[in-house]
Formats: structure tokens, C-alpha cells, sequence
């Protein structure tokens, strides 16, 4: 039984990692959910921390940024296992750098790429540079971001995986910093790139994600068109799949790229959905509709 229960585990767990990487978060969360039921179940501690770290891995990706950073400081504290301390330090960096918390996020990921030094897992420590990448972007440090994404690129490719799951998703954080940058035809080449990777991957996250830098992008360089074009495609896959940073997102680049076009009327229609998600602040439509932010704006910092 308990060999037919470590299967069902183990099955579980390679599906959850799967869905993770595709974007579907709502599965991998259900997957590991039920993973950590079985490692309760068979009273293995080390299963049930894995599983317990996979959890919290999507339910970051998903958005439940509290329910994701809970318990990890105590798995933390009772280990010296690398892998442990490095899934437990990227999650809380991952957590805290989605609360705005930057200073501490950026020790923790920090913490999580020493522990990768024990660790042959390239793209483990790809994802570290990346977030510590994803971090300095936050902190407006753009040099040192496009530097950190270089060097998760390179350790990426380096991974069995060649092309593939990190890489989509380092290369779209590379071609935004450099549109931060103001860099636009360089950074809309390379997402493009990393669209097409993410298509071949089939990562609904990426996809999304890189549509909507892509209106930001055709929005700065005055491309209405196709700045509403992606604009559309991302806000399509955001409500299939409820990422709700990328809705958010979208319709304010929807609702300025309206404006712009000179139709107040689908204008209004995006910037009163994007109010919906503020109703405590209720002049976000009037603001935006007399203030351009789009040259400050960054749509990777924590909302």
C-alpha cells in the first residue's frame, strides 16, 4: 500500500510541476493539495515538506501571496538540507517581493542561490537571477536587473531543458527591463522571442504576460493597433485562467490605448472594469482619463 501510495504521490507531484509551468496554477494547487494529504498519510516528513514547498510555489504563482508564505519560516528554520533552504528561502523572496517588501526579499533570494551552490540544478539557480533580476526591476535598478536576467539566461541554457521552462520566462523579463529602459525595438524583439518559446511550452502565463508588455511596448511607440491587439489576447488569457495582476494591467493599457485613439467610450468601458478591482479608491477612472502614467508606470511591481 504504501509503495501504491508513494506512486500516487510522486504522479501527483509531475502533474502539479506541469501545471505550474503551463500557467494553470488552479490545478497544481488542487495536485499538491492532494500530494500533501498522501505524505500525511504515509507520515513521511520529508514528502510532506516537499509537497507542502510545491503548494506554496503555486499558490505564489497564483496570487495568494499570504496563504503561500505561511509555515515556510518554520520549515526553514528546522533545516540544513539545500534543497529545503532553497525552496523555502525562493518562495518567502517570491512572497515578500509581491508585498513590496524588497530589502528583505532580496536577502532571501540571496539565501536561496548560496543553498544552489550544493545543488547541480541549472535552472534552479537560473530562477534565482531571475527573481533577484525581478526584485532589482522593482527597485528601479535597471542595469543590475538586465544583468542578473543575462546571467539567469546563461545558466538556463545551460539545463537540460535548452530553449524551454525557465528560459520563456527569463527572456520576457529582459525584453520589459530594457522597454523600462526605453530600449523598445531591442525589447519588443526579444519578447517576441520569448513569446514564441512560451507558445512552444505552452506556458499560458508567459503568453499572457508577453502580450501584455507588447501593447506596453506598441502603446510607447505609438502602434495603437497592435498595442490593442496584444492588449486583447492577454486580457483573454488573464480572464481564462484569473491571473488577476495581468487583468488589472490590461485594462488600464486597454483603457489608455482607447484614449489615445480618441474612442472615450471603450476608453471609459476598460478604465471601469480596472476601477472594479479598486472600489476604495473610487477617482482611479477620472485620474486616468486627465494623467498620462504610461512613462512611469511599471506593470511587474506588486499591486
Amino acid at each position: 500500500m504504501d509503495a501504491e501510495t508513494q506512486a500516487s504521490f510522486l504522479d501527483l507531484t509531475e502533474a502539479g510541476e506541469q501545471f505550474v509551468r503551463r500557467g494553470d496554477f488552479r490545478r497544481a494547487i488542487d495536485n499538491f493539495e492532494r500530494a500533501i494529504a498522501l505524505a500525511e498519510e504515509m507520515a513521511d516528513q520529508a514528502l510532506l515538506v516537499k509537497a507542502l514547498c510545491n503548494l506554496s510555489t503555486a499558490r505564489l504563482a497564483a496570487g495568494d501571496i499570504k496563504e503561500a508564505e505561511r509555515g515556510l519560516r518554520q520549515i526553514l528554520l528546522r533545516t540544513r538540507e539545500p534543497q529545503i533552504v532553497f525552496r523555502t528561502s525562493f518562495n518567502i523572496a517570491s512572497a515578500l517581493r509581491r508585498q513590496g517588501r524588497l530589502d528583505r526579499a532580496l536577502m532571501y533570494a540571496k539565501r536561496a542561490l548560496n543553498a544552489c551552490e550544493a545543488i547541480d540544478n541549472p535552472a534552479w539557480k537560473a530562477s534565482c537571477h531571475n527573481l533577484i533580476g525581478n526584485i532589482y526591476m522593482n527597485k528601479s535598478y535597471l542595469d543590475d536587473a538586465v544583468a542578473e536576467f543575462r546571467v539567469a539566461l546563461a545558466l538556463g541554457k545551460r539545463g537540460e531543458r535548452k530553449a524551454s521552462w525557465p528560459i520563456d520566462t527569463i527572456t520576457e523579463n529582459l525584453g520589459y527591463c530594457l522597454l523600462l529602459k526605453k530600449k523598445y525595438r531591442r525589447g519588443i524583439t526579444i519578447i517576441h522571442q520569448a513569446l514564441a518559446i512560451a507558445e512552444k511550452n505552452d506556458n499560458v502565463r508567459c503568453v499572457s504576460e508577453s502580450h501584455q508588455d507588447l501593447s506596453f511596448a506598441y502603446m510607447q511607440t505609438k502602434e495603437l493597433v497592435l498595442a490593442g491587439d496584444h492588449g486583447e489576447q492577454a486580457l483573454t488569457l488573464a480572464i481564462q485562467q484569473d491571473y488577476k495582476d495581468i487583468q488589472k494591467n490590461c485594462y488600464y493599457l486597454l483603457g489608455e490605448i482607447h484614449l489615445l485613439k480618441g474612442d472615450e467610450a471603450k476608453s471609459d468601458h476598460y478604465f471601469d472594469r480596472l476601477q472594479e478591482f479598486f472600489p476604495h479608491l473610487p477617482v482611479i477612472k477620472d485620474f486616468l482619463r486627465n494623467f498620462d502614467v504610461s512613462s512611469i508606470i511599471n506593470l511587474k511591481n506588486p499591486v
